[in-house]
């Protein structure tokens, strides 16, 4: 019977850890397509492997202008030959992420005939995905109380980046290059019907006039909440600015806007009343290519017969370039 009971455990262990490894990338495609700003990311290609530095991702930075030498010369001109310095790094913290897959034995038992473990097997590994997808679609937009998280966008750029206190090691309270673009729009005195789209026109015309952006020039991306969302909409059909897109990314069902070149779409994880204007070519999100959504061995409880495994992975999302992305906040 031991022996019975021993195998069986066995087999679940395996088949459940060669599931995973058969369909992690497409379980890995799910998790970050499942929202319009992990899928954008995606699509653009901004998750990328990235070996970190012990416990930091490095970033290499970009602060000011490489032409600072060029002139007009005439003829015995002599060119200036000024140094500035223009490129710094910022150090990322790792994170760690990670869910436990738990069997229970009695479980483990009733499963048992061939058609109830496949079912059972798919079971498990299907709300393993579901878990990690609704925990990092909210983690991205507003800060997670666990101060072990990754960073969210309401943390990368916040409503006021002059009082924050430090990105990636570096005091952003007084370094303009490392602040974004905000505006208070209901401190503004600004009404919701009326100066919306003249806001944001400014906001997207703000996140695109700095000449040293690497990738796009413009805002592609803009998150905003439900209420606002569908007083865009409401005001769409007399606004030239605003108008539909086809995107693959109006399947997730939360918008079909877009605004200039910027595909606008709604999330109910956003804070009240905020407009992120996000250049995504200046957005990653890092991981560690040796921990990726990676299984690790199963583990039995000593004071039970149940089994637990963790799926973990050593990522952080980080910005390349912060005066190219903006939010409008405190709309109403």
């Amino acid at each position: 019977m031991a022996g019975e009971i021993n195998s069986r455990t066995e087999t679940y262990d395996n088949l459940i850890t060669s599931t995973w490894y058969d369909i992690r990338k497409s379980i890995i495609d799910s998790i970050f397509t499942i929202t319009p700003y992990w899928d954008r990311m995606i699509e653009a290609g901004r998750i990328k492997a990235k070996v970190p530095d012990g416990t930091r991702f490095e970033i290499p930075y970009r602060t000011g202008k490489q032409d600072q030498n060029i002139q007009y010369f005439g003829r015995g001109g002599k060119f200036s030959r000024a140094e500035k310095e223009t490129m710094t790094r910022l150090y990322y913290q790792v994170r760690n992420v990670g869910t436990s897959v738990v069997r229970f034995w009695d479980d483990d038992r009733k499963n048992r005939g061939r058609s109830q473990i496949i079912n059972y097997v798919n079971e498990i590994v299907e709300n393993t995905k579901i878990s990690l997808i609704d925990q990092l679609a909210k983690d991205v937009l507003v800060t997670n109380s666990d101060p072990l998280s990754i960073m969210a966008l309401d943390e990368i750029f916040p409503e006021d980046p002059t009082a924050s206190a430090t990105i990636g090691g570096l005091d952003r309270s007084t370094a303009s290059w490392l602040q974004n673009q905000y505006e208070d729009f209901n401190g503004g005195g600004h009404d919701m019907a009326d100066d919306l789209i003249n806001r944001m026109r400014i906001m997207y015309n703000n996140c695109s006039k700095l000449k040293n952006i690497t990738g796009r020039r413009t805002p592609d991306l803009i998150l905003t909440t439900q209420a606002i969302h569908e007083e865009l909409e409401s005001q769409a059909e007399d606004m030239r600015e605003i108008h539909t897109t086809t995107s693959q990314r109006v399947q997730f069902g939360m918008g079909n806007l877009s605004f200039k070149t910027a595909e606008i779409f709604w999330d109910p994880n956003m804070t009240a009343g905020s407009m992120y204007f996000l250049n995504t070519s200046t957005l990653e999100l890092d991981y560690d290519p040796q921990a990726w959504f990676e299984m690790t061995g199963w583990k039995g409880d000593p004071d039970s017969l149940d089994r637990t495994a963790q799926v973990v992975s050593v990522c952080e999302q980080v910005c390349t370039n912060f005066p190219a992305n903006g939010v409008l906040f405190n709309v109403q």
